[in-house]
C-alpha cells in the first residue's frame, strides 16, 4: 500500500516540475498577415501621392483579382479635393474641385508592387505614365483581327504600358480596351464584344485559365468564334509562363465559344 501511495507522489511530482517548466515557455503569438486588400488600402493612405497631398478621402474597396500566384491587384476608389494628380509643387495652384479617381494596386508577396491610377499616373513613380523612364516600362503584343489579301487574320499589335508584375493580365486588360482610333483607320477590328470584362486570370503550371464576362460570349459563325479565341489565346501564350489558355465565361467552360 504504501508503495502505491509514494508511486502515485512521484507521479504527481513529476507532472507538477514538467507543467511548471512548459508554463515558463515563451510561446510566441500567431502572427496575422495582412491581405492584399488591406496592404493596398494601408500604402494607399499612407504613401499615395495623390491620396495624400490632393486631400483624399471616401476610399472604397472594388475588387480584388488573383492575376498569379501570390499576385494580387486591388482596385479602390477615393475623392480628392484638388485637381491634378501627385505630389504639389511650392508653385502649383491646382483647383479645389472634387476630383472622382480610381487605382488599381499590385500586391506582389505581401509588398505593392505598383499603383496606377485612372490608368494614366504611376503613384510609385510620381510621374504620369507618359513621362516615367522607358526601364519602367513594359510592352507586349495584344492580337486583332486584319483583313489581309482578302483573309481575314489574327495580328499582333505592340503595346507599352507601366511595368507590371502580371504582364498576362495588362496584356488582356488592352486586348480587351480594342483597337485604337489610329489603328482602326489601319483596318485593325476586333472579334471581342464591347464591355467584356476580365474577371480572373490565374497562371498554373503552364496554363493560363481566363475567366470572362457573359459579354465575351459570341452571337454568330465559327470564324467569329475562332477569331476570339485565337485573339484572347495568342495574347497570352506569347509569354514564356503559358503554354495553354482554357478560357471560361461567368465560370462556365461547357458549351462556350460555340458557333
Amino acid at each position: 500500500m504504501l508503495n502505491k501511495i509514494a508511486a502515485v507522489i512521484v507521479i504527481f511530482i513529476i507532472v507538477a516540475v514538467v507543467g511548471f517548466f512548459i508554463s515558463t515557455l515563451e510561446v510566441p503569438d500567431p502572427v496575422e498577415e495582412d491581405g492584399a486588400r488591406e496592404i493596398a488600402e494601408n500604402w494607399i493612405r499612407e504613401s499615395s501621392p495623390t491620396f495624400n497631398e490632393r486631400g483624399g478621402s471616401d476610399l472604397e474597396f472594388v475588387k480584388e483579382v488573383e492575376v498569379e500566384e501570390e499576385t494580387f491587384e486591388v482596385e479602390f476608389t477615393f475623392q480628392a479635393d484638388f485637381a491634378g494628380y501627385g505630389t504639389m509643387e511650392e508653385d502649383e495652384v491646382a483647383a479645389q474641385v472634387i476630383t472622382d479617381h480610381t487605382i488599381l494596386v499590385t500586391v506582389e508577396e505581401g509588398e505593392v508592387v505598383s499603383a496606377i491610377t485612372n490608368g494614366e499616373f504611376d503613384e510609385m513613380a510620381d510621374a504620369m505614365l507618359e513621362d516615367v523612364d522607358t526601364e519602367e516600362m513594359t510592352s507586349f503584343d495584344v492580337y486583332f483581327v486584319l483583313v489581309q489579301e482578302g483573309e481575314e487574320n489574327v495580328v499582333p499589335v505592340q503595346r507599352e504600358v507601366a511595368f507590371t508584375e502580371a504582364p498576362g493580365r495588362a496584356a488582356l486588360e488592352e486586348l480587351l480596351e480594342g483597337p485604337t482610333d489610329e489603328e482602326e483607320e489601319e483596318g485593325y477590328s476586333t472579334a471581342i464584344s464591347e464591355g467584356t470584362e476580365l474577371l480572373s486570370l490565374t497562371i498554373e503550371e503552364g496554363v493560363a485559365y481566363a475567366d470572362f464576362s457573359e459579354e465575351l460570349e459570341v452571337d454568330g459563325g465559327s470564324a467569329m468564334v475562332m477569331a476570339v479565341r485565337d485573339q484572347i489565346t495568342k495574347t497570352l501564350t506569347q509569354f514564356e509562363t503559358i503554354e495553354e489558355v482554357e478560357i471560361s465565361i461567368e465560370g462556365e467552360t461547357e458549351g462556350i465559344l460555340q458557333p
